[in-house]
Parts: structure tokens; C-alpha cells; sequence
């Protein structure tokens, strides 16, 4: 198996959030969070976000940082929620002006992507959305389906992946699940559209995360995984495996099953945990859960053929506690 696992730079960020916004640790340099990150076992590449991670380096440094290091790029993550410009909305925007800005802006970040030889540039819009009644959907749904047009169409040697979240910053999102995201895939019918499955996004609107992979790979559409955990009704960004160990289990055995070969992306923030030991450990259960599912898939796919839940209870069980 390739092992090509990454992790998101923001997970050497300062640990800040609403009640601590000056954040939990000092505040580093791209270079210094780029070293850490090269200090983690089986660690291949990095997420970064543009311009965010990009300033006052540029990119030719940071290409120099990541050979320095030893990472590659596994994508490139547009920060169109960071900034205040787009409170009221990014390529959804009514002010034409601040929508024309947020679109050339992603379509920087698409030829950044390509000129660091990564394929991937995820799209997260993370402030269109709405937070009280009465809006005109209709018309934000035009403006975001134009938008991604535009951005894909922009260069389509790179994929533009769309990362669906419920809510936060907003407190709902346009792109809130796995079946608003295919039907932008769908309405604009363009092959380097796809979809980001981040885990903790589709257990925080109880998706059955094996169940939205296998929605993704029946419309075609291609895929982007980042793995976190979480208790479900908030995006707590923990490391993989460590609260839903079971429905991981069924998320490896469907990644195999659709044959998945992307990017295994950490999109973790160890508040006060140590980032360097979160993102071991991370990708330690990741290496660890696709190797059990590539010794028992065959096992695996019986018991779920035979379709006896106290059989695939009892299989799993055997299979992965020790001594059961």
C-alpha cells in the first residue's frame, strides 16, 4: 500500500478558539511548523492553505521548504472563511466585487496546487451560508453553482474538491452534506469536481460515513478523505479512532471496497495535546486499520453478504479485540 499520509499545517496553529482567541501555545513560523510536521513518523505530505501558509514566503520558498523537509504537497486548501471580507458570503456574496475576488482567489490557489505538483485544491466555503430565516435561496444557490463553474473551469488539470460541513462558522452551511455536494457534482457534470469526506463532518450530521463513500463513488465523482474524530455534535477535530473506532472499521473496509488511492489527510487541531504525537498516533491507526482490512477483507465481505447482524458483531469482535 502506498502510504501516502498527510496532515493540515493548522494543526501547529496556536490552539485558539472564542474563549481563548489569543490561542494555547506561542504562535510559530511556516518553517518552524513545516519542520515539526517533518518530525512526525511516516508523515508523505502536508496541507496547506493559501495565502495563509503562503505569506511572506511565496511560493518558491515554501517549494524549497517542502524538498528541505522531505514532504510533498498533498493539496492546497483556499482559506476563503479566515477572512473578514467574506463574512456575508464568498462566490455567494451579493456584492459582485467581493464574489470576483473570492473566485480568483481559488483559482490561484488551483494554479499554486499545480505549480507545487499536487492535483488537489479542497474548497471549503465555509461562510456561504445562512444564520436566520428568510433568504433568498434561490439566488444563492445560482451564485454558488456559478462560482465553482468558474473555478473548475479555471484549470482542469487540478480537481476542485468540495468539503461539506453542517455548520460553523454559520450556522448552516450551503454545502452541509454528502448529497448537496454530488448535486453540485451532478448539476455542472464536470470531471475534476469532486467531493471531500471529512469524517467528523459526516458524523456531526449522522451520515453513515461507509454509506457517503459508496454515494461518491456510484456518481463517478472523485474523492478526498480527511480523518479527525468526534462525539457528533461539534467539529472537535480529534485524532482518528479515538471515540467512533467501529465505524472507522466500516470507513477502511469501503475506502478498499471503491478502491480508494488518494491523499490519507489528518485535518486534526490538538488543542492541548502535543501535534506531533497527535499526528503519529493519527496515522499509526490509519496504517494500522488498512492493513487488518487488507488481511480480513474477504471475511469482512462474507459476514456482511450473509447479512446476520449477531454474526458480523461476532466476527468483528474476533477480528479486531484481542482475546474476545
Amino acid at each position: 500500500m502506498e502510504k501516502k499520509y498527510g496532515v493540515g499545517l493548522w494543526a501547529f496553529g496556536t490552539g485558539a478558539d472564542r474563549y481563548n482567541p489569543s490561542g494555547l501555545r506561542e504562535p510559530i513560523t511556516t518553517e518552524e511548523k513545516i519542520r515539526r510536521a517533518s518530525q512526525a513518523k511516516n508523515l508523505a505530505g502536508l496541507e496547506l492553505k493559501y495565502p495563509t501558509d503562503f505569506e511572506n514566503l511565496g511560493v518558491e520558498l515554501v517549494r524549497a521548504l517542502l524538498k528541505k523537509y522531505g514532504l510533498k504537497l498533498s493539496a492546497i486548501n483556499v482559506n476563503l472563511s479566515g477572512d473578514p471580507r467574506w463574512q456575508r458570503g464568498s462566490i455567494t456574496n451579493i456584492d459582485v466585487q467581493l464574489r470576483r475576488q473570492a473566485i480568483e482567489r481559488a483559482q490561484e490557489a488551483m494554479d499554486v496546487a499545480e505549480d507545487l505538483s499536487s492535483n488537489s485544491l479542497i474548497l471549503w466555503l465555509g461562510q456561504d451560508g445562512h444564520d436566520y430565516l428568510f433568504n433568498d435561496y434561490q439566488k444563492a444557490w445560482e451564485l454558488l453553482l456559478n462560482g465553482v463553474f468558474e473555478i473548475a473551469t479555471h484549470n482542469d488539470k487540478v480537481t476542485a474538491f468540495l468539503e461539506y460541513k453542517h455548520k460553523e462558522p454559520r450556522t448552516h452551511l450551503m454545502i452541509s452534506n454528502v448529497a448537496k455536494a454530488l448535486l453540485v457534482v451532478d448539476k455542472l457534470g464536470l470531471k475534476n469536481i469532486g467531493v471531500v469526506m471529512d469524517v467528523g463532518h459526516a458524523f456531526m450530521v449522522d451520515e453513515n460515513a461507509a454509506e457517503s463513500i459508496a454515494l461518491v463513488s456510484m456518481n463517478e465523482a472523485p474523492l478526498y478523505i480527511h480523518f479527525n474524530d468526534c462525539y457528533g455534535y461539534w467539529d472537535d477535530d480529534m485524532i482518528p479512532g479515538s471515540v467512533n473506532f467501529w465505524r472507522y472499521i466500516e470507513i477502511f473496509h469501503q475506502l478498499k471496497k471503491v478502491g480508494y488511492e488518494g491523499w490519507y489527510d489528518l485535518d486534526i487541531y490538538p488543542y492541548r495535546e502535543d501535534p506531533v504525537k497527535s499526528i503519529e498516533q493519527g496515522i499509526n491507526f490509519i496504517d494500522y486499520m488498512r492493513r487488518r482490512i487488507d488481511e480480513n477483507y474477504l471475511e469482512i465481505e462474507e459476514m456482511i453478504k450473509e447479512a446476520d447482524v449477531h454474526e458480523k458483531m461476532e466476527r468483528t469482535r474476533k477480528i479486531f479485540l484481542k482475546g474476545y
